[in-house]
């Protein structure tokens, strides 16, 4: 995984235990090759659309943190209460170094978090919902701890939309 970008594998991870191990083993090149050779921009796109609904303050849950590229931005935008929340160990490491989070917790989205009901502002989540990665069941948490009137930002890829996340978009609606 270090020597190239490979994301077919991490897309069509068999299960968690896999997808974890592929990202402890990427942690100390992503950057590098997501953020900087591939030129993703996720990160600060989706700080940018919850930057006018939030205050400098707001408690913010970057959910499937990796390195910490959604904290990083949300920083450089003025917000100043992050918590950090990922699957890999090693990926979270690095994102704590970087000093801008109170909380740093292993966690994964579509199971229970450990997190108080309504305890975020705003839950803000890049690259983490795309095929074999996160479900469509975390949305569920996700509203569960983002306070009443919060917000939830993510992206979604255009090309691919995993099976499930129509269905609960729809579901979500009428609820």
């Amino acid at each position: 995984m270090s020597d190239h970008l490979n994301l077919a594998k991490l897309y069509n991870a068999s299960n968690l235990e896999e997808l974890r191990e592929a990202y402890d083993a990427w942690a100390k090149t992503y950057d590098q090759q997501i953020m900087v050779d591939y030129g993703w921009l996720g990160p600060g796109l989706i700080v940018e659309q919850v930057r006018p609904l939030l205050k400098d303050e707001a408690a913010i849950l970057d959910a499937g943190a990796g390195t910490g590229a959604v904290g990083l931005a949300a920083r450089d935008a003025g917000f100043t209460t992050l918590d950090a929340m990922d699957l890999s160990l090693d990926m979270l490491e690095i994102a704590r170094e970087h000093g801008i989070y109170r909380d740093v917790r292993v966690g994964v989205l579509g199971e229970p978090l450990d997190y108080a009901t309504d305890s975020y502002d705003a839950v803000l989540s890049a690259g983490v919902f795309t095929p074999g990665h996160a479900p469509p069941e975390g949305f569920d948490e996700l509203i569960r701890i983002v306070k009443p009137g919060g917000a939830i930002c993510f992206t979604l890829r255009h090309d691919v939309t995993p099976p499930g996340f129509l269905e609960t978009f729809e579901r979500m609606k009428e609820e």
